[in-house]
């Protein structure tokens, strides 16, 4: 009796491995997509993920291992042939040059030409139509990347890959990081959509819940291995942290509250405003305690923890430092005043990825490592004891403080701007989004961290869009909504629907005063 042929499977790569000097960054991996379908890819930062990236997008080549598309075994030896072959990637660090339009971007190296010379019609023609594709018609073609916000330059990134010629696979790496939540149901459309045309989707992501959602197939990666493959039936929160991190998920999320135990006021704002963005916000923080603040993307929330920083103008309203009241014109001032700012955009606003992880970290002490205060000379012996101390306080190990911090996992890099302000020992730390793009064991050093700088008597302004982590690290909740506070909750005392309805603008005067009760 003749076996029907087995169908071809849209991808498959066996045994691949990868190693570099000195390590081993992917075993005998194997990964099987059968049909076109949105199949997820999770683990930690190191975990191999973005190695397995770089492979099928043309940047490495596999030490062993074979990949096959549509039953056809291929040897991906560069982005331009992964282009030929079908496959498209849009990575976490955009690839966008902020210098040139939107409309340049999305056909940057495959221009329309009209003899010798770019079509420009056909360019913002062939730019409109990608935009629409994805519901992001509201961008203008013409606008340079570098005007935009960070939400909308990912919109782009998605759009310049969309425009691959008979695309066949997509992959999205961490898609979803800089996007609200009305962008991400958006996307999450488009990649049904064209999943449904044929076209596989690869989504990576640290969001669980979000992978959860929209993928069918999950593969687990833990130390350049795959651990597991389940089914979307199979999956649940609580397994893919238990096999991410191969540990059980609940003896690592428990948080003791600081509850109470906040000293003097370190900052108070009364009225303060950012330009129409952000209007009449009042605040207080005081010394030991974490303040969180939820907003969803474009409510204000950024721009008012910039200006608390510094890093904002048409900033007006009352601004009082530790009793004292001034004004913060500058980040340099208001380092000057105790405050430092980490942002959402650690790679362009807080890093120096081509210098040293030490010079990273000692960057904002440099006072503290002169040989004296009237011998202007660094001593280095002084730094590298300083920052080995605040890098090991977060978990950086000694031998990476050497290396170059372009080359950490965003873990990492993130670790080693808390490393700067530890060192700094600032009073206020104001934090936009800052476990964006962090696998979840790399979130819970630095939520740790986070504690840390306030039990040693900080003041710590948490700004995130992330509900769950605002909740797990706050001592109060404020949420914002179109620029003005909707609601100031203590979060032993609501729930995730009421502060997310506060972020939505619905009104927050009726907050429990007993915790909810949790179903047994």
């Amino acid at each position: 009796m003749a076996t029907e042929p087995r169908q071809a499977a849209v991808l498959r790569m066996s045994g691949i491995s990868k190693r570099f000097p000195g390590t081993a960054a992917l075993t005998d991996v194997d990964i099987e997509i059968e049909r076109p379908m949105i199949y997820g890819l999770v683990g930690q930062n190191g975990a191999g993920k973005s190695t397995l990236l770089k492979i099928l997008a043309g940047e490495y080549r596999p030490s062993a291992g074979e990949i096959r598309i549509a039953d056809e075994t291929v040897d991906i030896s560069s982005s331009r042939r992964a282009h030929e072959l079908g496959i498209g990637i849009v990575y976490q660090e955009l690839s966008l040059l902020p210098n040139l339009s939107v409309a340049h971007n999305i056909s940057l190296g495959q221009e329309p030409m009209n003899g010798l010379r770019v079509d420009e019609r056909r360019l913002l023609r062939e730019a409109r139509d990608a935009l629409a594709r994805i519901g992001a018609s509201t961008i203008n073609p013409n606008t340079k990347v570098g005007d935009l916000p960070l939400s909308e330059r990912q919109l782009v990134e998605i759009a310049k890959v969309l425009t691959l010629r008979q695309p066949r696979i997509l992959i999205f790496d961490e898609p979803t990081a800089a996007l609200a939540q009305t962008d991400v149901q958006r996307l999450f459309r488009i990649m049904a959509a064209l999943r449904d045309e044929g076209v596989t989707i690869m989504f990576v992501s640290h969001r669980y819940r979000e992978v959860l959602q929209v993928c069918e197939r999950i593969t687990v990666l833990r130390n350049g291995r795959v651990v597991a493959t389940l089914a979307r039936d199979a999956a649940t929160l609580e397994r893919l942290v238990d096999l991410t991190l191969g540990q059980k998920a609940d003896t690592i999320f428990e948080r003791e509250l600081h509850g109470g135990g906040a000293g003097e006021t370190l900052l108070e704002l009364s009225g303060l405003n950012v330009g129409r963005r952000v209007q009449g916000v009042d605040l207080s923080l005081r010394r030991g305690e974490i303040v969180g603040v939820c907003g969803l993307l474009g409510s204000g929330q950024n721009e008012f923890a910039r200006a608390v920083g510094g890093d904002a103008r048409d900033v007006s309203g009352q601004v009082v430092v530790a009793g004292r009241p001034v004004q913060l014109r500058s980040p340099r001032q208001a380092l000057r005043r105790g405050i430092a700012l980490i942002t959402e955009n650690r790679q362009e606003e807080g890093l120096y990825p081509d210098m040293r992880v030490t010079a990273n970290i000692s960057v904002a002490s440099l006072l503290k490592i002169v040989v004296s205060p009237l011998v202007p000379i660094l001593s280095r012996r002084r730094e590298r004891r300083l920052t080995r101390s605040a890098a090991t306080s977060v978990g950086i190990a000694p031998n990476a403080l050497g290396r170059l911090v372009r080359v950490l996992s965003g873990g990492n890099q993130q670790k080693a701007l808390l490393a700067r302000w530890l060192m700094r020992r600032c009073d206020v730390l104001v934090m936009i989004e800052p476990t964006r793009g962090v696998d979840v064991g790399a979130k819970l050093e630095i939520y740790h961290q986070i504690e840390r700088l306030a039990d040693e008597g900080a003041g710590v302004l948490v700004v995130s869009t992330d509900i769950p982590e605002v909740m797990g690290l706050a001592d109060r909740v404020l949420t914002l909504y179109e620029g003005r506070v909707t609601g100031e909750f203590d979060p032993r005392l609501v729930s995730e629907q009421q502060i997310s309805l506060a972020m939505q603008g619905a009104s927050a005067a009726a907050i429990p005063t007993e915790p909810p009760e949790i179903a047994p």
